[in-house]
């Protein structure tokens, strides 16, 4: 199924391109793109975040497909947040004199984000899968609550001034809670039942 990522990182691209190719594209265009590059990037992350758990809760068809899919999602976030990445390089390089410095939680959480996710698409094969042994789930397993603390400062920075961050920082938070209600579920159903009093 690698045609998923693929034609994600066409689709992106495409909404890119017609956000940049305004009469006079500008700042206002790239931190357009910047904004846009996040929501593609975190709708199927959201959807890989919960997938253990939706699919333990309430099995479905479309929960059997996004856990038979996972890899092709991630490497589709991968492939939005290249967009993503370019988008950033050019606001720094062309547009960054004058404007605000990104502040520091941005910095480091932005970084840490990027480092883990390209850590991870470059591993999201059964032969690095195989190499790696227990690394590999430790580094999907820590990747992924890194970038979930990525997308939800992100979205939380500006939740009080920009209403659709507020609804996708509630989106993160339910996220989190979903994943931690079905750990709780498995681990008191894999509880041994207390022997009857004599």
């Amino acid at each position: 199924m690698w045609q998923i990522p693929i034609a994600y990182l066409a689709f992106v691209g495409g909404i890119c391109a017609a956000i940049a190719t305004t009469p006079e594209p500008g700042p206002e265009e790239v931190r357009a793109i910047i904004r846009v590059t996040a929501f593609t990037s975190a709708v199927p992350f959201l959807l890989i975040f919960t997938a253990s758990a939706l699919h333990r809760l309430r099995r479905s068809v479309v929960s059997r497909w996004i856990m038979a899919n996972r890899r092709y999602l991630g490497l589709s976030v991968a492939a939005s947040h290249f967009w993503h990445l370019i988008a950033i390089v050019v606001l720094v390089r062309l547009y960054s004199s004058g404007s605000e410095p990104i502040p520091t939680v941005t910095l480091v959480f932005g970084t840490a984000g990027f480092v883990v996710l390209g850590l991870m698409a470059a591993t999201s094969n059964d032969a690095s899968q195989r190499a790696l042994g227990r690394a590999w789930g430790w580094l999907h397993t820590v990747g992924v609550y890194i970038l979930w603390l990525d997308f939800i400062f992100t979205y939380m920075g500006t939740a009080t001034i920009a209403p659709f961050h507020g609804v996708m920082t509630l989106a993160f938070a339910a996220a989190w809670t979903l994943r931690v209600f079905a750990f709780y579920l498995r681990s008191a159903g894999s509880r041994p039942e207390p022997s009857p009093a004599s």
